[in-house]
């Protein structure tokens, strides 16, 4: 996704290879499906277990119902079981830093927006994003992968905080002021902080949370699909955010998505099939996408998380359930981060350690 006029979608990340739109842990799976079924049918007498194994691997590559693999879901519930459910996460403040201890430590600086009344009301809004923008395409022009995120978060009083993180230090717009109370995530406290971790939900001192990702976007209602879920609830975290890739790298994805995609259509249309509107539609997307990295616009790697918390189980599966019901009627697709809570949650926070 890039910061210009183009029209971005949510969608699998062209950091990932993929070769007929499919990743090569699958591509695996079925040419290993491929070259069973072939030897069973040419070895006279074959086992039965082949055909079992053909169908395992077969299924194991197929889609799930959250658009990744059956595969990846047999591993996240694997390493789910294997590890410990207790983990400690440290918070602390120095120097105007905010250090989160986890998988190592992450250093972040934050920033907190402030501003009066509605920003759409007279065209701020738009200052502001273009003015995000720049600073995106600084650092990207610096070099080196660099880290920034937006996260919307309601507090216990009703007020809701909008804070910028950055894994360096930056000019951030007028906008953002550094502000010591508003940088510590509500889900945590200053000093360690004991995080339990179930299927489908973590639990620490003060909260029951259930982390989600947003996977994908109904065509045209991106902004006003976020817009409602922000304004539905008041007992959530809403966290963007961007890994700012270097301006070679990002060219050098920009081309490859291109090669690929091109790459696939001509092979298709060699084989006397025809290439559906939709394909045609992303690779004249990310033609537009290349011209607009190529021109200077930063190419960022986005993910959306939502943060739901409440003091109770049983409080947290209904508002769980209003979100994901709001979700689906704003357009939005949420996955339940099934057997990943912890690693979701540690995502979402400022600077996103191990994102």
């Amino acid at each position: 996704m890039t910061n210009s006029k183009v029209r971005a979608t949510l969608g699998d990340a062209d950091a990932v290879v993929r070769w007929f739109g499919l990743t090569r842990h699958r591509l695996l799976l079925l040419g290993t499906a491929l070259a069973t079924s072939l030897d069973a049918v040419m070895r006279p007498g074959a086992r039965w277990w082949l055909w079992l194994g053909v169908l395992l691997l077969a299924g194991l590559a197929a889609p799930g119902p959250t658009g990744r693999s059956w595969g990846e879901l047999v591993v996240a519930e694997i390493r789910f079981w294997v590890r410990r459910r207790l983990s400690w996460m440290c918070v602390a403040i120095e120097s105007d830093v905010l250090v989160i201890t986890s998988h190592g430590e992450h250093r972040v600086w934050t920033y907190d927006f402030a501003h009066r009344g509605r920003l759409d009301l007279a065209g701020h809004d738009v200052a502001l994003a273009l003015r995000l923008a720049r600073m995106a395409e600084s650092m990207a022009t610096a070099g080196g992968d660099a880290h920034l995120a937006l996260h919307v978060e309601a507090r216990g009083d009703g007020s809701v905080v909008t804070v910028l993180s950055t894994t360096s230090p930056v000019a951030a717009p007028p906008e953002w002021r550094r502000d010591r109370d508003a940088r510590i995530p509500h889900t945590l406290r200053i000093g360690r902080n004991a995080m339990i971790e179930r299927r489908d939900y973590l639990r620490t001192h003060d909260h029951v949370m259930r982390t989600l990702r947003v996977s994908d976007f109904a065509p045209g209602r991106e902004a006003s699909a976020l817009e409602a879920l922000s304004e539905r609830v008041s007992w959530l975290t809403l966290s963007v955010h961007a890994t700012v890739l270097p301006t070679r790298r990002a060219r050098r994805l920009s081309s490859r998505a291109v090669h690929q995609v091109g790459s696939d259509a001509h092979m298709t249309r060699a084989a006397g099939f025809r290439w559906s509107a939709r394909r045609e539609w992303e690779l004249e997307t990310l033609r537009q996408r290349e011209h607009a990295v190529a021109a200077g616009a930063a190419l960022c790697q986005w993910a959306l998380y939502v943060v739901v918390r409440a003091s109770s189980l049983e409080l947290l599966r209904r508002r769980v359930n209003e979100v994901t019901s709001v979700a689906r009627a704003a357009g939005l697709r949420l996955d339940l981060g099934v057997s990943r809570q912890r690693e979701w949650f540690e995502f979402q926070l400022p600077g996103g350690p191990g994102w």
